[in-house]
């Protein structure tokens, strides 16, 4: 901020001051006239008038400027007059701007009589005190300028220990010349301290590194203390325009803190608890801190930071002595840092001497630091080179560890490769048994099916990418009493990867060996599902509980849209309908395949697909997704969220494929994916698919018009065989076949009319009461009927 300010001010200064440029030479432009050294001086009583005259006083001293004055003041309250005389040469530069330095406090300046006004911070002259720490400049008008000029300087002091013209530049010559040398002298001290303050920054970023406040934390933060104080002596903060009495506060706030902050630096580096007096130093200083910014006055405030302050300086002063002491024979880094606390100091006292107008020298207290700096450098040097000798035993040992911890990498590296290379050689040949299992779509005339698996695990296997898996989708065509149907199911093995892959084999290989089995008459598609649910359950319960497998199992026919569907604790089917979504059945949900002692009796469901009918089948990585926190969404958290499945089946799913990739959308998966659709079409086929099994009933009514019972058990039997989902064939069949006394065709049926109604018992059969259906509402509709027939004929 103060480069770019300084150059702004500079350029508006040379235009300002362009009309009388023009005609001076280039060489009368870099030059000033010293104006310090001798000087008149003219004390004035308090209360004394002032008019200025050209005429020499009688009562006149000589004195040399800048210096201290106080032993000329007559009274606290009096004034004192300094007269100089110069006589312009031709070639002395123009007298176009005057430096007078630093000025006790108020001041007036007279040229010849005329009074002179500052170029910059006139709103201080105005304010008391004026600004005793600031340099004045004073602009000059070229028509009172003459051959011999007389310059009257009228001071009034603040404080009665300082007085006159205290220090700073003394000179005369052109405006840019002045401003030119004034902004150097300021650019050239900020940027020696902002250096100091990167170093501060610098120490105090190791600290933080080493997560604990040790001496590197003290000095850096001893450093930044120290230039952010320097920096608040800069005659830039008058550009600011705030009151001298909050510059002085925030100059002295910074200057308490430094002795405290050098002390612990100095107890951190020697490993020095602190002691109760030093806390005590640490505590006055704090609270003299805090009393600077309730103090209105700006004389109160110095006599509290000369008298107080400085005095705690001597107890500091003995408190790092007494620190350092102990150590010096024994270490020569106390002896250092001895040195340079003395260094320091005398740079600080010099600096006191010369703002208090002692006498005149550039400030010490930068070179101070830099000393102090440098006896530090000194130490860490040493340390530093210790270092880098027992850095060369240690790495020669470091290398030897090396070389052995890395021969033991790389063969555990090589041996984990070989592993891994067998355990996906593993995976390969599981993935290789699987092939024969793997369904695919069906389309038909009657219907659409379509499948979709996508493993969660994957691996690569000679530069080829598989996956691998316990989710299960077969699609397969079986015949059931001479009538086609497609077994579709959709599984998921209990693990991931092997686990689930081998469980997932298991399975698949008891289905194929089960669809092998030969096809008989009058067989349903409950009694088909009930054996093959009981065949899986009977190799996945020997398995003791480590291996389990949810499923749906079903039966669909084509022609018909009949789906007959067993749920083994596997997520439920997924009805869309009138672009609305919902489960197509909650209830009679069987324990998963392999819970060893399922007591829950097996059921078979009925549901007949309609035209425009979508059915979905889906594993349960269709639901737990990983989902982003809301309190934090680079987190994600495995959630179950049937309800964001619904929503996005809702929406038209052209392909398995775009639905995955919708999923993938709404979160992360977590798990095996699976989906197993069927579509039936929009039109419904010419061919009534019932036209057989009406056939059949027609023929075992007239049969049972003419008594002939065995032909209306015959034709009863195959008309439910060609109407599955109708149960009122089913019941009519097992009356007549009881009425027969055909037990293979009463076995048949009666064990369809419990797996669609009450369902059995895999574990106990004899749970399973059979007398009470010849007597249920079904058997006496189904006489009745029988009977109506009967009489008709």
């Amino acid at each position: 901020m103060y480069p770019t300010f300084i150059h702004i001010l500079i350029i508006l200064f040379v235009f300002s001051c362009e009309s009388e440029l023009k005609q001076v030479p280039e060489t009368k432009q870099n030059s000033l006239l010293d104006l310090s050294g001798p000087w008149e001086l003219e004390p004035l009583p308090e209360g004394a008038s002032f008019k200025p005259s050209l005429e020499k006083s009688k009562v006149r001293h000589t004195v040399s400027v800048p210096s201290n004055l106080i032993e000329w003041s007559q009274s606290p309250k009096g004034s004192i007059l300094l007269r100089k005389v110069i006589t312009k040469k031709k070639e002395d530069p123009f007298f176009q701007s005057l430096c007078l330095g630093k000025i006790s406090d108020g001041a007036s300046v007279f040229w010849n009589g005329t009074e002179l006004r500052e170029e910059l911070f006139s709103s201080y002259q105005k304010s008391t005190p004026q600004g005793y720490d600031r340099i004045r400049i004073y602009s000059i008008p070229q028509e009172i300028v003459v051959e011999e000029n007389t310059i009257e300087v009228l001071i009034r002091p603040y404080f009665d220990y300082e007085f006159g013209i205290l220090s700073g530049p003394i000179s005369i010559g052109t405006s840019v010349t002045i401003w030119r040398e004034y902004f150097l002298s300021e650019i050239g001290g900020l940027l020696l301290f902002s250096s100091f303050l990167l170093i501060g920054g610098f120490f105090l970023f190791l600290s933080l590194r080493e997560k604990r406040k040790n001496e590197n934390f003290y000095f850096g933060l001893f450093l930044l203390f120290f230039s952010v104080y320097q920096i608040s002596l800069s005659q830039f903060k008058y550009f600011l325009g705030m009151e001298i009495l909050y510059f002085k506060k925030i100059e002295y706030t910074f200057l308490a803190f430094l002795f405290p902050i050098f002390c612990r630096f100095l107890s951190a580096f020697l490993r020095k608890s602190v002691g109760r007096i030093q806390l005590f130093f640490e505590i006055a200083s704090l609270a003299l801190c805090i009393s600077f910014w309730f103090l209105q006055n700006v004389s109160v405030l110095d006599w509290c930071n000369r008298i107080l302050h400085q005095s705690l300086w001597l107890g500091y002063v003995g408190i790092s002595i007494r620190l350092l002491f102990p150590n010096l024979k024994k270490q020569k880094e106390s002896r250092r840092i001895l040195f340079g606390i003395l260094f320091l100091l005398v740079c600080v006292f010099i600096d006191i001497l010369s703002e208090r107008g002692n006498f005149s020298v550039i400030r010490l207290s930068g070179f101070g630091v830099c000393g102090f700096l440098f006896f530090l450098t000194l130490i860490l040097a040493d340390k530093f080179v210790g270092m880098k000798e027992k850095l060369r035993s240690w790495n020669r040992t470091l290398e030897e560890a090396i070389r052995k911890r890395t021969k033991e990498l790389t063969l555990s590296f090589q041996e984990i490769r070989t592993l891994k290379e067998q355990q996906d050689g593993d995976y390969f040949l599981i993935t290789l048994l699987f092939q024969p299992f793997l369904s695919r779509n069906l389309r038909t005339e009657f219907s659409e099916i379509e499948v979709h698996r996508k493993q969660y695990k994957q691996f690569h296997f000679k530069n080829r990418r598989y996956e691998i898996g316990g989710d299960v989708v077969l699609n397969e065509p079986v015949f059931i009493s001479g009538l086609e149907y497609q077994v579709l199911i959709n599984a998921d093995a209990m693990g991931k990867s092997l686990q689930g892959a081998s469980g997932a084999l298991v399975f698949c290989s008891i289905v194929k060996s089960f669809l092998q089995t030969p096809d008989y008459e009058f067989r349903s598609p409950e009694n088909w599902l009930f054996l093959l649910y009981k065949n899986l359950q009977a190799v996945f319960e020997s398995f003791d509980g480590s291996m389990f497998v949810s499923s749906i199992l079903s039966l669909y026919r084509q022609e018909t849209g009949d789906l007959f569907f067993l749920n083994c604790e596997h997520p439920p089917i997924v009805l869309l309908r009138n672009q609305s979504a919902g489960y197509l059945s909650e209830e009679f949900i069987l324990r998963k395949i392999g819970f060893p002692d399922s007591d829950l009796p097996v059921r078979v469901r009925h549901f007949r697909v309609l035209p425009e009918d979508k059915i979905l089948y889906g594993s349960d990585g269709r639901e737990d997704l990983f989902l982003s926190v809301d309190s934090d969404p680079k987190q994600k958290q495995k959630t179950s969220s049937p309800e964001l499945f619904l929503t996005a089946v809702q929406k038209p799913v052209p392909t398995l494929e775009v639905l995955e990739e919708r999923i993938r959308t709404i979160g992360e998966l977590s798990d095996d994916l699976s989906f197993l659709r069927i579509q039936r079409p929009t039109e419904e086929a010419e061919k009534d698919p019932f036209q057989e099994s009406t056939l059949f009933e027609r023929k075992g009514k007239e049969a049972i018009q003419n008594g002939e019972w065995l032909k209306a058990t015959s034709f009863y039997s195959k008309a439910s065989t060609r109407n599955p989902a109708d149960l009122s064939l089913a019941k009519r069949a097992l009356l007549l076949a009881k009425k027969t006394q055909n037990f293979k065709l009463t076995r048949l049926f009666s064990e369809k009319l419990l797996l669609r109604e009450e369902g059995i018992f895999l574990k106990n059969p004899s749970r399973v009461n059979l007398s009470p259906l010849p007597e249920s509402s079904g058997r006496k509709s189904a006489e009745c009927d029988i009977q109506g027939i009967k009489k008709a004929s």
